[in-house]
């Protein structure tokens, strides 16, 4: 009987040691995933609203791009601060881009915040240099209108989802060009009738493989396109700014619209907006 209470013993504090492991295991995974998202912001949808009303009084008047995690970075120190007041405090005017984080915290405004400390700006994830910004806009200027920025947590027909890329809603057969010179790599239009539909994916689509940029070779989806309004095919060479498609709503799709969609070679999505030269 003793045997077998002290086999039950090791056997439960066996079992308790495995379970710890595994729990500790899934908790350095989750912070591994923390860390190399570090862009992303928690809970963001309470922000889309306010973010994306900002984003657009400055996409589609060309006056550049800001991201989200730079927005929170100061709004979180005051909250009294408009989303709108904290983005075009970040931007260049002339560069037509993001202001790198310690010129911004040298302004009056920010310069007491504590974000704004010399180690709390090492500590962060915040940019602090000119970017390079390789691609031309996929729509003119004044037909960018967000309605989905990179990364936004969202519900479509009921799914929650994280948005992976940025939807530009445009009215049908609204041009598409390529955002950088490169080689179509695919292409498909299976999608006869325009309609939007809870189905089908990324609906008609192109994609295009940029030519090397800065060390980096991108790969650039564009999808929901028009039925057959492809200008291209799959081995064409395209150049920056030429016409490859036009807007629709094939798909999985609730209104005509672009879904703009970056990723690395090795597969990752990127933040594509953040590499749109608005200047």
């Amino acid at each position: 009987m003793k045997k077998k209470i002290i086999i039950l013993l090791l056997s439960s504090s066996s079992f308790l040691i495995i379970f710890l492991v595994i729990i500790l295991a899934c908790f350095m995974i989750f912070e591994g995933e923390k860390t190399s998202t570090d862009d992303y912001v928690e809970s963001n949808m309470k922000y889309s609203s306010q973010y994306i009303k900002a984003l657009n009084k400055n996409i589609k008047t060309g006056k550049g791009y800001v991201p989200l995690n730079r927005i929170i970075y100061f709004y979180n120190e005051n909250n009294k601060l408009t989303f709108e007041e904290i983005y075009e405090d970040n931007l260049d005017n002339e560069l037509k881009q993001m202001k790198p984080i310690s010129e911004v915290c040298n302004l009056e405004k920010y310069k007491d915040f504590k974000v704004c400390s010399q180690d709390k700006i090492s500590k962060s994830n915040q940019v602090d240099y000119i970017q390079s910004k390789p691609f031309v806009p996929p729509l003119k200027i004044s037909n960018m209108n967000v309605t989905s920025f990179f990364k936004e947590q969202r519900i479509v027909y009921g799914n929650y989802s994280v948005h992976k890329a940025w939807d530009f809603s445009s009215p049908a057969n609204t041009t598409v060009y390529s955002a950088c010179k490169g080689k179509v790599i695919y292409t498909s239009f299976g999608f006869r009738f325009n309609n939007p539909g809870s189905s089908g994916g990324g609906g008609n689509q192109i994609k295009v493989r940029c030519d090397k940029v800065d060390n980096e070779t991108y790969t650039i989806t564009y999808m929901h396109l028009y039925p057959f309004s492809n200008k291209v095919k799959t081995g064409d060479e395209v150049d920056s700014n030429q016409p490859i498609a036009e807007v629709g709503t094939t798909g999985y799709s609730t209104g005509n619209h672009l879904h703009f969609q970056v990723s690395n070679k090795d597969g990752n999505v990127l933040d594509g907006m953040s590499l749109i030269n608005f200047n």
